[in-house]
C-alpha cells in the first residue's frame, strides 16, 4: 500500500513537472502570466475564425501571432484593472451578451451554441472571449467617460460645420415607378417610354394614388407591393433619387429621372429629419417605501395605501412625501420627479403613468426600488430638436478621439504595471537574455483587433 501511494505521489510530482515544463509562460504580466497553451488556443481560436468567415488566412503567420499576443497582454492588463477597480460581468450578463448574439442570427441560444460548435470553434474559449470582450469594453467607456471632455463651443462649433452628420441620420419612406429599357433601345423605344412615364405622373397630378400607378405600370420589382422601397436612410437611398430628394415635401413626386435601363419617378411618403423632432414629456411626483428586514410589502403597500388617503382628504402631497418618502433626492422637492419624457423610469413606473389621469393618485404599486404613489400632474409636446443634435455631436466628437484616449491609456497601464516577455531560448523560467521591459512605443498601436466589432 505504501508503495503504491509513493508511485500515484511520484506519478504525480512528475506529471505535475512535465506539464509546468510543456505549458511555458511566455509573459509575465504582474502577479499573472501568459503560457504557451493559452496562446496556442486563441491563436487556433482565431485562425478557426478566418475559416468560418470564409475570409483568406494572413500570409504573414509571424505577424499575426505577435498581434495575437499584443492583443492578449493588452486584455490581461485590462482585466487586471477591472478587478483591482471591482468591475465584473456577472454570469447572467454573460448570458444576456449571448442572447443578444444569437436574435442577432435569427436563432435561440441554444442554436447558437450548436452553431458554434459545429463550425468548428470552442464554445468555451468563445464565451471566454465573449466576457473579457464585455468586460474591457466597460473599462474602456469608463475612462473615455473620464479622459474625454467636451465643451458647449465644441459641439456648437460641431453642429454648425458638420452638418451632413445629421442628414445621414435622416429617414425617407420612398416608392418607385420604373418604365423599363431594353440594352440597345431603338429611338422609337426610347420615346414611347417617355410618353408613358409623362403619362403616369400625369395621372399622379390628376389624384391617382401611386400605389395603384405603379401596381398597373412599373416594370420595377417592386411593383407588386405598389414601388413601397420602405424606409431608407440617405446612405441606402440610390445616388440618383437624392438630388430630387431634399426638395420634396411628403407627398409629392419626384421629375422624371433618365437613367441607363429606363425613366424613374420616385415618391416620397413620409420623412423623418433632424429637426422639429418632438417629444411627449410628463411631470410627476412620488412617494416611495423601500422594504427590508422590518418594512415588509404588505407593511408598505398599506402605509401608501393610508398617505393616499390622506391627500385626497386634503393634505399635502408635498409635505406628506416629504416626511415619509426614501427617495430623499425627490422628498426633499415635495417628491418632485419633473419632466421626463417616455422611458425615463423604470417600466413598472412607466406603466402606471401610462394609464394614470392628470391630477390622479396611482394605486400603491412596487418597482425594483419598492413600494409607490405617484400622481401624473402635467403633459407637454416638447421641441427636442437641439438636445438631439447635441447629444449626436457629443457622440461623434467622443467617437472621434475614443481611439487616442485608449491607446494612451493602455501605453500608460504597460509603463506602471510589470510585463516581461520570457525568452524561449533561455533556461527554464528565465526572463528575455537582455533582461528589459518591452519597449512598447516600437509597437505599432494599431494592430489589428480579432475581437472588434
Amino acid at each position: 500500500m505504501k508503495y503504491t501511494t509513493f508511485i500515484i505521489i511520484t506519478i504525480l510530482f512528475f506529471s505535475n513537472s512535465f506539464a509546468k515544463i510543456i505549458d511555458q509562460a511566455i509573459v509575465i504580466i504582474e502577479n499573472d502570466v501568459i503560457t504557451q497553451s493559452e496562446f496556442e488556443k486563441k491563436f487556433n481560436f482565431i485562425m478557426n475564425q478566418y475559416r468560418v468567415a470564409g475570409q483568406p488566412m494572413p500570409s504573414n503567420i509571424k505577424t499575426l501571432k505577435k498581434q495575437i499576443l499584443e492583443h492578449m497582454i493588452n486584455t490581461r492588463l485590462q482585466l487586471q484593472y477591472a478587478e483591482r477597480n471591482g468591475l465584473e460581468v456577472k454570469e447572467w450578463m454573460l448570458d444576456k451578451a449571448m442572447e443578444n448574439m444569437a436574435k442577432k442570427n435569427g436563432v435561440t441560444l441554444t442554436e447558437f451554441r450548436e452553431q458554434i460548435i459545429n463550425q468548428g470553434l470552442n464554445y468555451k474559449i468563445y464565451r471566454s472571449v465573449m466576457k473579457e470582450d464585455l468586460i474591457t469594453r466597460e473599462v474602456q467607456r469608463r475612462i473615455i467617460s473620464n479622459r474625454v471632455r467636451i465643451s458647449q463651443k465644441e459641439i456648437k462649433e460641431f453642429i454648425k460645420h458638420q452638418s451632413h452628420v445629421f442628414k445621414e441620420n435622416n429617414e425617407y419612406k420612398i416608392s418607385n415607378i420604373l418604365v423599363a429599357l431594353s440594352e440597345t433601345p431603338s429611338m422609337n423605344e426610347k420615346l414611347e417610354a417617355e410618353k408613358k412615364i409623362l403619362m403616369i405622373k400625369n395621372k399622379f397630378i390628376n389624384g391617382k394614388k401611386f400605389s395603384d400607378l405603379a401596381k398597373n405600370y412599373s416594370d420595377s420589382g417592386s411593383a407588386l407591393s405598389g414601388g413601397n422601397l420602405g424606409w431608407k436612410k440617405i446612405s441606402q437611398i440610390p445616388k440618383m433619387f437624392l438630388k430630387d430628394l431634399e426638395k420634396l415635401n411628403s407627398g409629392q413626386i419626384s421629375n422624371i429621372i433618365n437613367s441607363s435601363n429606363g425613366y424613374y419617378l420616385f415618391y416620397l411618403e413620409d420623412k423623418k429629419e433632424m429637426k422639429n423632432i418632438e417629444i411627449k414629456e410628463r411631470k410627476t411626483r412620488h412617494i416611495l417605501i423601500k422594504t427590508n428586514a422590518i418594512v415588509t410589502n404588505e407593511i408598505a403597500f398599506n402605509k401608501l395605501k393610508e398617505l393616499k388617503k390622506r391627500i385626497e382628504r386634503g393634505e399635502s402631497f408635498a409635505n406628506l412625501a416629504r416626511a415619509h418618502s426614501d427617495d430623499t433626492m425627490s422628498a426633499a422637492n415635495g417628491g418632485l420627479l419633473g419632466w421626463a419624457a417616455a422611458g425615463s423610469f423604470v417600466p413598472e413606473y412607466e406603466d402606471q403613468l401610462d394609464k394614470l389621469p392628470l391630477n390622479k393618485i396611482s394605486e400603491p404599486f412596487s418597482s425594483q426600488f419598492g413600494w409607490h404613489i405617484m400622481e401624473l400632474l402635467e403633459k407637454r409636446n416638447q421641441d427636442n430638436t437641439e438636445a438631439i443634435m447635441k447629444n449626436l455631436a457629443k457622440k461623434h466628437i467622443t467617437a472621434s478621439r475614443s481611439g487616442e484616449v485608449i491607446d494612451s491609456w493602455i501605453i500608460e497601464l504597460k509603463s506602471k504595471n510589470y510585463v516581461k516577455y520570457i525568452d524561449e531560448k533561455s533556461s527554464k523560467n528565465n526572463i528575455s537574455s537582455d533582461n528589459k521591459a518591452i519597449n512598447y512605443d516600437e509597437i505599432n498601436k494599431q494592430l489589428w483587433d480579432p475581437f472588434s466589432e
